[in-house]
Order: structure tokens, then C-alpha cells, then sequence
């Protein structure tokens, strides 16, 4: 269903034809600003084709067992209304809790969803430590290991914001481990995220990519109203 919004980065490069589309999107049913029927409007407005809303799942995000049901009524309720104008997923953006590739989120969630971001966040077996508090030898390993795993599970189809993690808090991720994890979700028949937030310079993200055969999936990491939509506006400046 959603496979004509995953491109192979060299074609997207040849052709300079960029999917309309933001496939990663919170809203204020964690630690995004905007609520469901605002990101539908927004996106909409800026004429987005399709958008894939990717809820944290995080238990301390979330106030109640509960919030995954009403997020995903009221995406299916702002579905119907808008119905025609775009094409939108339901989605969760869901981190490792393993270095096997499991993940935080129900049965529930995975049955019911169309769409998986696998992301490393808090890396598995950090104890009371946080990740700040690792070397950069340490959190580039968890990194590794954490996305790693992702690319083994069954239930994630795209993975996110590869290095992104290590180099907020403890400095970059070295290249040459972005290329392995690349190559080994291209094997697994995986998608790769390409984020605005952390994979600068864009350009040489795409083109590692590229090299690799990759396809991709365009997310923004919106969390801000005027953050929906992002990765096109980037892409389109990179091949405009």
C-alpha cells in the first residue's frame, strides 16, 4: 500500500523527482504541537500526497494504557473527513528494547498499524545509565548493535534516523557503520529513513544511499506545526 512513497535514492537523484510525502509526524499525543485534525490541514495546505503519522510509544510519553486506541480512532475519524484530499498512514515510531530487534509496542499496535519506524533511542541494557553518560566508543556499539537488531525484526519497516542517537548525545557515527547498516537493511528488504533533523549534510546521506541501493522513505521528524512537510522542502533545494 504505501510502496509507490518508498523511492530508490538513485533514482530519486537521477530523476530529481521528490515524493510528496512526510512519513514521520508526531502530535500532541506524545511531544508533538499539533493534534490529528492540524496535521491533516497542514499537510493539505502544503499539498502534501501522503503523510504516515509515527506516534511514540515510549510509556513515559503517554499519561494511560489507553492513548493508542484514541490516536488511532482519531486518525481513522480525520481519515474519513479528509478522505480524497490525501492518502494517510497510521503509524508508530517504536524503540528497540533489545539488540534482537524487539520493540516497544503492544500486539495491539502491531496489528492494528500500517506502518513501523524501528528506532534506536534509549539503547537496551543501559541499566540506570543514561545515554550521555557513555564514551563514544560505548554509545557507537549500542548504536550499531541497537539498529542492527531492528533490521532482523519482522514487525519494523522502515529504519529510522540511523546514527542519530550517538551523535545527539555522545558525537557522530562514523560512516563506514552507516554504510554496513544500510547495506544489511537492503538485504533484509528494508526501508531507510531519510531525516532533515540528523542526517546532514542530506545530500551525502542520500548518496551513501544511492551507492548501496537503497530505497528510501522521506520523514521529517515533525514535531513543530511548520515542521510537517520538512524533508520535501530540504530535497527539493537539493535537486530543484
Amino acid at each position: 500500500m504505501m510502496n509507490p512513497f518508498f523511492i530508490n535514492a538513485a533514482e530519486l537523484i537521477n530523476s530529481k523527482q521528490v515524493p510528496s510525502c512526510d512519513f514521520h509526524i508526531h502530535t500532541n499525543y506524545a511531544d508533538g504541537k499539533a493534534s490529528v485534525k492540524e496535521v491533516f490541514e497542514k499537510a493539505i495546505s502544503i499539498g502534501l500526497d501522503a503523510i504516515a503519522f509515527t506516534e511514540h510509544t515510549e510509556t513515559w510519553h503517554h499519561s494511560d494504557d489507553e492513548w493508542f486506541i484514541r490516536y488511532y480512532n482519531e486518525i481513522e475519524y480525520n481519515k474519513n473527513i479528509f478522505k480524497g484530499n490525501i492518502k494517510a498512514f497510521i503509524g508508530i515510531e517504536a524503540p528497540a528494547i533489545s539488540f534482537n530487534g524487539d520493540i516497544e509496542a503492544s500486539d495491539e499496535m502491531i496489528t492494528k498499524v500500517d506502518f513501523i519506524l524501528g528506532a534506536a533511542h534509549r539503547y537496551p541494557n543501559l541499566g540506570n545509565r543514561k545515554v550521555k553518560e557513555l564514551s563514544l566508543a560505548e554509545a557507537v556499539d549500542m548504536e550499531y548493535k541497537t539498529l542492527m537488531g531492528l533490521i532482523q525484526s519482522k514487525d519494523v519497516d522502515v529504519i529510522a534516523h540511523i546514527g542519530a542517537t550517538c551523535s545527539k548525545y555522545c558525537g557522530p557515527f562514523p560512516k563506514h557503520l552507516s554504510r554496513e547498516i544500510i547495506c544489511e537493511a537492503v538485504r533484509n528488504h528494508k526501508i531507510i529513513e531519510v531525516n532533515p533533523v540528523y542526517h546532514k549534510p542530506l545530500r551525502k546521506f542520500i548518496e551513501l544511499c544511492a551507492k548501496e541501493n537503497a530505497k528510501i522513505c522521506l520523514g521529517s521528524n515533525a514535531h513543530g506545526f511548520n515542521d510537517i512537510g520538512l524533508i520535501v522542502r530540504e530535497i527539493k533545494k537539493l535537486y530543484s
